[in-house]
């Protein structure tokens, strides 16, 4: 069996009772004085509050930003994202692989795909293509004027780009086509390594009596290429990728094309999360082979990479959300407080102003012609009662006038005193 406790008293006291434990009692309207100066003072001091918290908010989102250098210790892979049209067909394309310090396997880190397109690209393509050149070629060139508004919109900006994006692939068919893209991720080590794409040969495989003999033929060559994506890392838009929408015409056969990548590790701390990505500063040259001036080589295109061994850290210079939310209070606040005491000073202003200019002003409003205290007259208005002066006078005068009932009331109960 369970006991339970159950109250058979009036529950109406238990309702007087929670209403009575408030800690922050309010001064009954009846004792309280409606003025034109504190409607006005009210009205502003709101209007104040709302314009404050707005500018608040603008500055807290619009927050200055801070760089900082830290030693880069993380070891794990890193994504490598590629995309890239060369202006050959794809049996022509002899080696695409990946090698870095490490000297594993090539296919330790992945494959890209091949897939074969036309080079001439369609007008909307070639208009989307030259709109991203144009842009990256911008971006570029005044990177270190509005490198703070394009880390301030990574970290405003809800949207992300996880992965790469990627056109849906064309079905082959029996046609042969002009050119190969190069396309897909590749989890390289943070060491220095290249990606390099080489053709002009073909493996040949021959019977030669009992023997099987492997050769290669010589087949044309067109090192021209265009680059859609190149990248590293968490994608996140707004980060700068140099080799974007570049597009190099190579007119000789046998010609190097060379990318010296150095690649930044950074870090951009937004409100809830973060976004480890790359960035990277890239120099070009292109070279072609001639043996009669000691220039030897294999044709391709070579994407050799290195590492920074510091990263950056990109964060806002802002307090924490509680301090903020702090902040706010304290303006709302304040803004109270201070209208309050605006408001007392200004009536006391305006009372001491009536009494030494029209002192009969003062006392023809504070008098009735029955010889009442104006303070005892009550004014109707919206069906509330509204006193006519502070709350000390009415609390006396209401003293006195309760002395006079109980002076009467005593009188009538004693009839030895008439």
């Amino acid at each position: 069996m369970t006991a339970t406790l159950r109250y058979r008293g009036d529950k109406n006291n238990l309702i007087e009772l929670a209403k009575n434990l408030d800690a922050f009692k309010k001064v009954p309207e009846k004792y309280t004085e409606s003025t034109e100066i504190g409607g006005t003072l009210s009205l502003i001091s709101r209007l104040l509050i709302i314009y404050l918290i707005y500018r608040e908010v603008k500055y807290y989102q619009d927050a200055g930003l801070v760089y900082q250098f830290e030693p880069d210790i993380d070891k794990e892979k890193v994504q490598m994202h590629v995309d890239i049209t060369v202006a050959m067909p794809c049996n022509s394309l002899s080696g695409v692989d990946l090698m870095d310090e490490t000297q594993q396997d090539v296919f330790a880190y992945g494959a890209l795909r091949r897939q074969g397109v036309w080079w001439h690209l369609t007008p909307h393509e070639r208009t989307e293509f030259e709109r991203v050149q144009h842009e990256n070629h911008f971006l570029r060139e005044e990177y270190h004027s509005v490198a703070d508004l394009l880390f301030k919109y990574i970290i405003q900006s809800p949207e992300v780009d996880e992965t790469a994006t990627e056109e849906d692939e064309k079905p082959l068919s029996e046609e042969q086509y002009d050119a190969c893209r190069l396309h897909g991720t590749l989890g390289i080590n943070k060491v220095a390594g290249v990606l390099h794409l080489v053709g002009g040969t073909q493996p040949v495989v021959d019977l030669l009596g009992e023997h099987l003999m492997i050769g290669f033929r010589h087949v044309a060559a067109n090192f021209t290429h265009r680059i859609n994506r190149l990248s590293f890392g968490q994608y996140a838009r707004r980060i700068v990728q140099p080799l974007e929408g570049d597009e190099t015409f190579v007119s000789e056969e046998g010609t190097i094309v060379q990318y010296f990548l150095n690649i930044v590790p950074t870090e951009i701390h937004k409100t809830f999360t973060t976004i480890s990505t790359y960035q990277y500063s890239v120099t070009e040259n292109v070279r072609v082979l001639d043996s009669d001036r000691n220039s030897y080589g294999s044709p391709g295109i070579y994407f050799k990479y290195d590492w920074s061994a510091l990263k950056i850290i990109v964060r806002t210079d802002r307090d924490n959300m509680l301090q903020f939310i702090i902040r706010l209070s304290s303006i709302i606040s304040g803004i109270v407080v201070l209208s309050g005491i605006l408001n007392a000073f200004l009536l006391t202003l305006r009372r001491n102003i009536i009494k030494i200019l029209a002192p009969q002003l003062l006392q023809k409003t504070s008098s009735l012609p029955n010889g009442e205290s104006s303070l005892m007259k009550p004014a109707q208005k919206s069906g509330q009662l509204v006193l006519t002066n502070d709350l000390l006078s009415a609390a006396n005068n209401m003293s006195v006038i309760d002395q006079q009932q109980h002076a009467v009331i005593t009188t009538l109960h004693n009839p030895l005193v008439l």
